[in-house]
């Protein structure tokens, strides 16, 4: 049975280095087949104040980091999780981390940068159907 833990070179993942945002990962299953894309370590969160939190100040929302849930992410892929739900698990399957990205628009580029390097839209072992929602699996041509 292959780690259910995030991998960055053959090393277990445990927590969020410092200063790094998110990353660019690629999921394996026992077949070959691959999935690309990226994650955030959390999200900002906004949250109405009531009255009595808002005593003394003018703010009305209050902005909080809150982690994304990393740890048990398997994609936003829709066939991908259904794919696993029809296993009955993620065993067989391999999660890695390929690049740790400082800001938003880093980790972006990496994601989409991986997914154009691997020819993703081409390949028929990838699970991955598009790039920025712009380019489409079956609409562009080889």
């Amino acid at each position: 049975m292959l780690s259910q833990k995030w991998l960055y070179r053959e090393q277990e993942i445990e927590s969020p280095p410092d200063k790094i945002y998110g990353f660019a990962y690629v999921i394996t299953d026992d077949k070959g087949r691959i999935y690309i894309g990226k994650k955030a370590f959390t999200h900002r969160k906004k949250t109405k104040l009531s009255k009595k939190a808002r005593a003394g100040t003018r703010k009305k929302i209050q902005i909080k980091n809150v982690d994304s849930g990393w740890q048990s992410y398997w994609g936003s892929c829709k066939p991908l999780l259904a794919y696993i739900a029809e296993r009955g698990g993620t065993e067989g399957f391999k999660r890695e981390i390929i690049k740790f990205c400082k800001t938003k628009q880093d980790l972006t580029f990496w994601e989409t940068a991986f997914l154009f390097a691997n020819e993703v839209l081409f390949r028929k072992d990838c699970w991955n159907s598009h790039i920025l929602s712009k380019f489409f699996r079956g609409k562009i041509n080889p």
